[in-house]
């Protein structure tokens, strides 16, 4: 009998019997070996496990993203966005104008056009940020390296402007404005630029502004100022930048994706910079211009070489230290710096062998010569060493040993005070009394009457000068060989001829021409070293006054009137009839009771007969009684201050009191 296979399938109903409990054994290969719930699940495959923890370790990782995009950084990213369509950008205040004191106007803000880029805006994509920007090199000269590198610099502030190209001729401007549509980030925009209506006439006294530096951006980006920001470099317009900069205005704008200007939700005007009014008459700056200049070109005719080819000319109030005009020579044109310079004209500059760069008024050093007998006076009389009554005979030399020093006069001025000696500029009476004194007595009162420190006037580039005694010369030509292992610079002992030759303005004694004119003031105002100034009121656009003139006593010179009486007595006679200026003011009866020195120092190298170059030098003031106006004048190696400076000091004066009610009235109203 043939055995009938088991099915475990029902054909009437297809679906698996569960089996039976009672028949599970050895003979149901088939059934399971126990009716847990969780033995009868298959095993978990390794892989499925490892996959399943990959999955779960992806989730937990784009869950932390989610939230720190939505959460933690959400609002940074937010403010991003709207960085994209709403932005605030600074809107830069019109410059103050600086006007002459009468309020002739000297500097204009003139409208230009400028290329800007907004670094946010540039493209991001290698490839079309390097053709834009090569574009951009065609268009208006700026190689795509110079934009980068204004980019990095301005990483702080992406959504500000940069200024990558100012004064935009026409034809660029067309070319620029023809290809903005594809040149996401760039922008032409409307400025101003400083222009300078008088720029050589001013050249060292305006000054002129530029581009914030790194270091200029680092000192003043507390106060507000950009990397893109014009500041005053020089002079007054460096000088008063607080006033003339004015107060950045702002406007909140919305751009499209391309960061082109959709419109402008909000804005705050800037608030434009106060105006500057000079003690400067313009008029009397530019004579003054001419005269010196006329004296050069005639004393370097006469002289040749390398002589009379610089000066400087100075006008002054000697009561309140207002300084009417200020000129020094050879000059510059400011609106090429304004104008962004080159580099090629800048480097001309640098090498021109005048260096018409440096202001000669205040800038430059000199030997002051006979001018510098005032000073040695002073000493004397407040030291004792001499009063009114001493007397002193010239034979023309002082005699110290072997050395002999000459006196201008070769045959001598026989026996002579001090009134007579400042007339006639006798050497050996002032050798005398600085050789009684001594140096360092003579260095107290230089340095009282200004030497060897500045003199505080309101501009920039000034020096101290040197007031020498025995000490100074040890410590400076103790460094010097140290500095240089000159043996010329190992003889620092100071020797007598080093005191007598300091009594007439030689030894060494170095001053500014604005120094010397400053002693000779205090003289002849009884005393009052007072500090010069360039500017002479500030206000803002509507007139108000913001800063008045006030006269500053720096201090009083420890000298006492009689003594200052005396001087001035001398310095009346030396403009006078047989004074050594007074053959001059015999020409000019104009100019009421004039008083005056005049100068020749010595300098350089001596030439094959021994003579040296001298610069020539004159100072004077009137009038005497009551002094409102003191002149100086100096030509850089122009020979005989008699010849070289006197004449045009006299003919500047002589301009003064034919303007001098002109020259010293002010007004608050622009003209």
């Amino acid at each position: 009998m043939r055995r009938r296979r088991r099915s475990i399938v029902d054909p009437r109903n297809p679906r698996p019997r569960l089996p039976d409990p009672a028949r599970v054994g050895a003979d149901d290969p088939f059934g399971p070996r126990s009716v847990s719930q969780s033995n009868m699940l298959p095993p978990l495959s390794p892989r499925l496990v490892a996959f399943a923890g990959v999955l779960a370790a992806a989730f937990l990782f784009l869950a932390f993203n989610l939230w720190q995009l939505q959460l933690s950084q959400g609002q940074r990213f937010s403010a991003l966005a709207e960085g994209n369509r709403v932005r605030q950008e600074v809107l830069v205040p019109p410059r103050g104008i600086i006007f002459d004191r009468h309020g002739k106007q000297l500097v204009v803000n003139q409208a230009t056009f400028e290329a800007t880029v907004v670094p946010f805006d540039l493209p991001k994509a290698p490839v079309t940020r390097k053709q834009e920007l090569a574009l951009l090199d065609r268009l208006v000269s700026i190689s795509p390296q110079e934009v980068e590198r204004q980019v990095l610099l301005h990483r702080d502030t992406p959504f500000q402007p940069i200024v990558l190209k100012k004064n935009l001729d026409q034809p660029t401007y067309q070319a620029l404005q023809e290809n903005l549509p594809q040149m996401p980030g760039v922008r032409v925009v409307t400025a101003t630029t400083r222009h300078y209506l008088d720029g050589a006439a001013l050249s060292h006294l305006l000054g002129y502004v530029g581009k914030v530096d790194p270091q200029e951006y680092k000192d003043n980006r507390a106060n507000g100022y950009l990397l893109d920001d014009q500041i005053g470099k020089t002079g007054l317009e460096f000088i008063d930048e607080q006033f003339l900069r004015g107060t950045d205005g702002q406007q909140v704008i919305e751009t499209d994706a391309q960061g082109r200007i959709v419109r402008t939700l909000s804005s705050t005007d800037p608030t434009p910079g106060d105006n500057v009014y000079l003690s400067i008459d313009l008029d009397l700056q530019k004579f003054t211009m001419q005269q010196l200049q006329a004296t050069i070109t005639a004393q370097h005719a006469k002289l040749g070489g390398k002589l009379a080819q610089s000066g400087a000319a100075i006008v002054m109030n000697p009561q309140t230290g207002e300084l009417y005009s200020m000129v020094s020579l050879p000059d510059y044109n400011l609106n090429k710096f304004a104008d962004g310079i080159t580099q090629a004209d800048y480097t001309a500059l640098l090498n021109d062998p005048t260096r018409p760069l440096n202001d000669r008024a205040i800038g430059e050093l000199y030997p002051p010569g006979s001018t510098f007998k005032s000073v040695t006076g002073a000493a004397a009389l407040q030291s004792g060493t001499a009063n009114k009554g001493t007397n002193i005979f010239c034979p023309g030399f002082l005699q110290r040993g072997s050395t002999r020093f000459g006196c201008w006069q070769p045959s001598g001025h026989g026996s002579i005070n001090i009134v007579t000696a400042i007339a006639q500029s006798c050497d050996v009476f002032f050798y005398t009394v600085a050789d009684q004194m001594g140096d360092l007595v003579l260095n107290k009162f230089a340095k009282d009457f200004g030497v060897g420190r500045k003199t505080g006037v309101d501009l920039t580039g000034e020096v101290k000068g040197i007031a020498p005694d025995r000490d100074w010369k040890k410590k400076y030509f103790e460094q010097a060989f140290q500095a240089t292992g000159d043996p010329a610079w190992n003889d620092n002992y100071w020797y007598e001829g080093n005191t007598i030759t300091y009594g007439i303005g030689q030894s060494y004694l170095l001053v500014s021409p604005l120094q010397d004119l400053n002693w000779t003031a205090t003289v002849a105002n009884g005393g009052n070293y007072m500090r010069p100034q360039v500017g002479n009121r500030i206000t803002d656009q509507s007139g108000t006054l913001v800063k008045p003139f006030a006269p500053v006593v720096d201090h009083k010179v420890g000298v006492s009137p009689e003594a200052l009486a005396i001087l001035r007595e001398g310095l009346r006679a030396a403009a006078s009839t047989g004074g050594t200026s007074g053959f001059i003011f015999a020409t000019h009866p104009d100019i009421p009771q004039p008083s005056g020195k005049t100068g020749t120092a010595q300098f350089g190298v001596p030439d094959a007969k021994g003579n040296f170059p001298t610069h020539a030098w004159f100072v004077t003031y009137a009038p005497t009684d009551t002094p409102e106006v003191a002149v100086l004048v100096f030509v850089d190696g122009g020979g005989e201050g008699h010849e070289g400076a006197l004449p045009a000091a006299a003919n500047i004066m002589s301009y003064y009191f034919a303007h001098r009610d002109q020259i010293r009235s002010t007004s608050t109203t622009p003209g």
